[in-house]
């Protein structure tokens, strides 16, 4: 049986992944990993933390062949004023997107 523990640290989080049969053959194993959740890639910590939990855990999440995949990514808040470089980089994404649904329509 897998067993997941997590503990708060100073500047993050710890999680335990404790298997007790792994591979089916009785042997026990044990993995630490630590995620830092302060400092410049304390989003991209956050996020990565996030997504391998849900793979310990063994959620379907969906795939890219699913017509409803559960992402889990990190967006601007609704209050947030972004500079003209992020919009410019928005508007640019965007129109890839719309280029690429069109192409689906014709």
């Amino acid at each position: 049986m897998i067993t997941i523990s997590i503990e708060p640290a100073d500047n993050g989080i710890i999680k335990f992944l404790f298997d007790d049969n792994v591979n089916g053959g009785g042997e026990e194993y044990t993995s630490r990993t630590v995620y830092e959740f302060e400092g410049q890639k304390a989003r991209t910590n956050q996020i990565k933390f996030l997504k391998e939990l849900v793979m310990d855990l063994g959620l379907s999440t969906g795939t890219q062949l699913d017509s409803n995949e559960l992402l889990i990514k990190s967006e601007w808040g609704v209050k947030y004023q972004p500079n003209q470089k992020e919009i410019k980089q928005k508007i640019m994404d965007l129109e890839s997107q719309l280029k690429f649904y069109r192409s689906r329509i014709e």
